[in-house]
């Protein structure tokens, strides 16, 4: 493949697959990051980690990364330069290109588009059967399978394919470039011992963090919700911040005229009305439970929960 030749560098297998791996650690670390700000601002409301590991890693979106990178390199790769592609850079491994958005782009587009899905499939399949755990729950979403896919989301990884081809993988592929470089020099294969001996040492915690999470992660919630354990502490904390924030309101509100409090107060309630109906529609359009706040496969620390109880119940009815 033409697209890992580099000058004075007699590339193998071996150094490619280190490449990759950087990309795979770099794209779960993000998803982490990703993740838990969604959770904060939009679904939970709070700061939880939200995937079923410990540390800041959450391995589906590394292995998203990863298979998009890899199919477009090839695609771009293998397919004849007679058949262009847009480049919206100019550093795409390939001579034919074209000279905006075309026909043929739906190619790469469509493969990282299936190939998303597929993987958010078997990925949701495997905790699911394997693990009995949902890392997430789409239960409450219309035309919905398993709970593991729906409409909405696959349109999203459409957005998430289109999105990465058309303004991030130059950047992608120039990172992989550079961190190529970085690993092996330009002009000889030894590899920069320093970082790669950082690396390994973060992989060695990600693969521990893997074993024990993958291990203890169903054992200790099921356990939980046997027992109907209360996460009392996070309760406390979640009180305190209440009781903070009304305090707070309270202090400001007490510093205006009473004029000034209601018409902000009439303009509040305008505003939640508007947008409570405007949300109203959105979930009432692609939930089949528009009041149902929350997935019960969820815990009250925004963790997702074992769902082997759900499936004794299925089981003896």
């Amino acid at each position: 493949m033409h697209f890992f030749l580099y000058d004075k560098v007699d590339v193998t297998l071996g150094m490619t697959l280190i490449v990759f791996l950087f990309l795979f650690l770099l794209g779960s670390m993000l998803g982490y990051l990703f993740e838990v700000l969604f959770r904060r601002f939009f679904s939970a409301k709070k700061w939880v980690n939200p995937g079923f590991m410990k540390g800041p890693w959450l391995p589906l979106y590394g292995f998203g990364l990863v298979v998009m990178m890899t199919l477009v390199m090839v695609i771009v790769s293998f397919f004849p330069d007679e058949m262009p592609f847009y480049n919206p850079i100019g550093n795409l491994p390939r001579h034919g290109t074209a000279q905006g958005p075309c026909v043929n782009d739906l190619i790469p587009l469509s493969l990282m588009w299936i190939s998303l899905i597929l993987l958010e499939l078997v990925a949701g399949l495997i905790f699911v059967k394997g693990f009995k755990i949902k890392l997430w729950d789409y239960s409450n979403m219309k035309f919905n399978f398993m709970g593991i896919l729906c409409p909405v989301f696959s349109f999203l990884w459409l957005v998430a394919a289109v999105v990465f081809y058309y303004a991030l993988f130059p950047f992608v592929y120039a990172l992989f470039q550079h961190m190529f470089v970085f690993f092996y020099g330009s002009e000889t294969a030894i590899a920069h011992f320093s970082f790669l001996f950082f690396f390994g040492v973060v992989y060695g915690v990600f693969f521990v963090d893997l074993v024990q999470s993958l291990g203890l992660f169903k054992r200790v919630l099921h356990f939980a919700r046997k027992q109907k354990v209360l996460l009392s502490y996070d309760d406390e904390v979640a009180r305190r911040r209440a009781e903070l924030k009304k305090k707070r309101q309270e202090l400001w509100e007490n510093s205006l005229p009473q004029e000034t409090r209601d018409n902000i107060a009439r303009r509040n309630n305008a505003y939640r009305e508007f947008a409570g109906k405007i949300t109203g529609k959105i979930r009432s359009f692609i939930l089949i439970d528009p009041d149902k706040k929350k997935s019960e496969n969820y815990g009250k620390d925004g963790r997702p929960i074992s769902t082997a109880a759900e499936d004794e119940t299925k089981t003896s009815e």
